[in-house]
C-alpha cells in the first residue's frame, strides 16, 4: 500500500449509531409507490439523523427487496421512535425490521478511520 493510501484518522460519531434492516412484505412494489411522497419527506425533515440510507436488492437483481437505514440516535428505542414516523414502516410495507447497534469505523462515507493504532482499539476488537 502507497503512503497516500492510508486512510487518515477521523472523530468518531459523538451519538450512538443503529443499523436498521428492513425486508419487504407482500404488494410491497404498490406501498411504496403510494408511499413514496410520504417516505422522502420523513427522510428530508430527518435528513441529519440518517448517516446513509437506501433501498436494498438482491445481488444483481433489479426488485427492491427492502431498505437499510444507518441513524444517529440516543438509543434503540429512539431510533424505533424516527422510524415509526417513515411512512414505509406506518403503513406495514417491511415484513422485519432489524435494529442492530453499529460502530462506523473505516470507509470513505467517514472520510477515513476512527482508530489511531491496532493497541488503541484491542481491548475493544473482541467484542
Amino acid at each position: 500500500m502507497a503512503a497516500n493510501d492510508h486512510p487518515p484518522t477521523v472523530e468518531r460519531y459523538d451519538s450512538p449509531l443503529y443499523l436498521i434492516v428492513c425486508r419487504d412484505g407482500p404488494g410491497s412494489a404498490v406501498t411504496r409507490a403510494e408511499e413514496l411522497d410520504g417516505h422522502l419527506r420523513h427522510v428530508e425533515v430527518n435528513w441529519r439523523r440518517y448517516v446513509l440510507a437506501g433501498p436494498l436488492r438482491d445481488p444483481g437483481a433489479q426488485p427492491l427487496i427492502g431498505s437499510y437505514f444507518l441513524v444517529r440516535a440516543v438509543d434503540e428505542a429512539d431510533a424505533r421512535a424516527l422510524m415509526s414516523g417513515d411512512p414505509y414502516v406506518s403503513s406495514g410495507m417491511y415484513a422485519t425490521m432489524e435494529v442492530l447497534e453499529a460502530t462506523a469505523s473505516i470507509g470513505l462515507y467517514l472520510g477515513g478511520k476512527i482508530w489511531a493504532s491496532a493497541d488503541a482499539i484491542r481491548d475493544k476488537a473482541a467484542g
